[in-house]
């Protein structure tokens, strides 16, 4: 029996869950979406928690956004690898172990030095962090498809979407109300207690056996056709393009909210208020997408999306009072969340199962690459111009990866 027929779960064997049922009432795919959900949480608030911290004990807004990228610059070069080890090997719950076990370490360690030791050892520590991050979307994304039935995967993406922006609206709530009632060394503190929560229930995660046979392929060759797919394949380019810049301008949100609640009237914690609107409206999104039939096609869904995240990102830019800004970024969440679950039902059907979580982990790192060199950049454009300029830049970000995905989807079958 295949990995698509049976998963080996820490408690024994389960079956994908039927066709008609819904995705929730798997007992695999909950205690899935358990350990997922927590530990994106944990790195959603750690992301504010970091900045919120280096901005409380004195340090730069350059600095706040060298933290955030250097806890995702990383992913460039350990997605595709462990994209590919992951689809190899029957040791798959190590990865997510460690991935836990370093934010963990270094949330305290942030804790410990940032304001106290050199610049470098911050950026070092936020790096330690990230080493590991494309556990969180393509690791556990990965595991999705040998637990549900073809006719319920794009509900199985958008239940995973949903997971996505639960922790979105939590996760900066959390470290935004924390740093605000009782500083953001709580909120470092109590985000490390949610990664070792996460680790906790990663230990009952079902691991399905890998698609692939483990040295079948030499793992540089399986990174380099996982690429070229990613290149070749219409959709997947198109979805990669259009999502990888499109999060160029969004990894500016981190080190843009925090400025621009100040210049809209409110304290600087109230970014987190800001990053829950957002992911507010992602969640009500991705909720709509899990539970009902959609019926344009992915791809088409994605770039739609993007083309309204420009225009309302831009709105935020200009916007002239904190409830019009929330306003504007609870309708942009309502457009991201289908987003995301779209872009995972692309790579989904576009990607051989043996490959399946290398695609994933790799565009995904591709992001997660291009959210770190925004979060860096815009660190500088806000010191000189001001968080609204950083708000344009995003919005103009978007509206680039939409016509880059347009190009890249030449070749693609017009149903999708």
């Amino acid at each position: 029996m295949t990995a698509s027929a049976e998963t080996t779960a820490a408690g024994g064997v389960e079956a994908p869950a039927p066709a008609t049922a819904a995705v929730w009432r798997s007992p695999a795919l909950r205690r899935l979406f358990t350990a997922s959900t927590t530990a994106r949480l944990a790195n959603e608030s750690a992301r504010v928690a970091m900045v919120l911290l280096v901005l409380e004990r004195g340090g730069s807004p350059a600095l706040a956004g060298g933290v955030v990228a250097a806890s995702t610059l990383p992913a460039l070069v350990s997605g595709p690898l462990l994209g590919a080890w992951l689809d190899r090997t029957p040791r798959r719950r190590l990865a997510f172990v460690v991935n836990q076990v370093l934010l963990l370490g270094s949330l305290l360690g942030l804790l410990a030095a940032t304001g106290r030791a050199p610049a470098w050892t911050v950026l070092l520590l936020g790096l330690l962090g990230g080493l590991t991050i494309p556990v969180l979307t393509g690791g556990f994304t990965g595991l999705i498809a040998p637990l549900v039935p073809r006719g319920s995967i794009r509900k199985a993406y958008g239940a995973e979407a949903t997971s996505y922006n639960v922790a979105g609206v939590g996760g900066p709530a959390l470290a935004g109300a924390l740093a605000a009632g009782a500083g953001a060394d709580t909120a470092v503190a109590v985000t490390a207690g949610l990664s070792a929560l996460a680790l906790v229930a990663v230990l009952r995660v079902p691991m399905p056996a890998p698609e692939a046979a483990p040295g079948q392929v030499s793992l540089t060759r399986t990174v380099g056709a996982g690429l070229r797919l990613l290149a070749t394949a219409p959709p997947l380019r198109a979805v990669t393009l259009a999502t990888t810049v499109s999060f160029l301008g969004i990894g500016a949100l981190p080190v843009v909210f925090p400025l621009l609640a100040v210049d809209l009237g409110a304290g600087r914690a109230a970014s987190g208020l800001l990053f829950a609107t957002f992911a507010l409206g992602a969640l009500l999104g991705s909720v709509v997408v899990a539970a009902r039939h959609v019926r344009t096609g992915p791809l088409r869904s994605a770039l739609a999306g993007i083309a309204a995240l420009a225009v309302l990102f831009a709105g935020v830019a200009v916007a002239p009072s904190l409830p019009v800004a929330l306003g504007l970024l609870l309708l942009a969440g309502a457009v991201e969340g289908p987003v995301l679950a779209a872009t995972l039902t692309v790579r989904d059907n576009a990607s051989p199962a043996d490959m399946r979580t290398q695609v994933v982990t790799t565009a995904s790192s591709l992001k997660f690459g291009a959210y770190a060199i925004g979060s860096a950049l815009t660190g500088t454009v806000v010191t000189s111009a001001g968080p609204r300029a950083g708000m344009a830049v995003c919005a103009v970000a978007q509206l680039v990866g939409l016509g880059l995905g347009v190009l890249g989807v030449r070749g693609t079958p017009r149903s999708g």
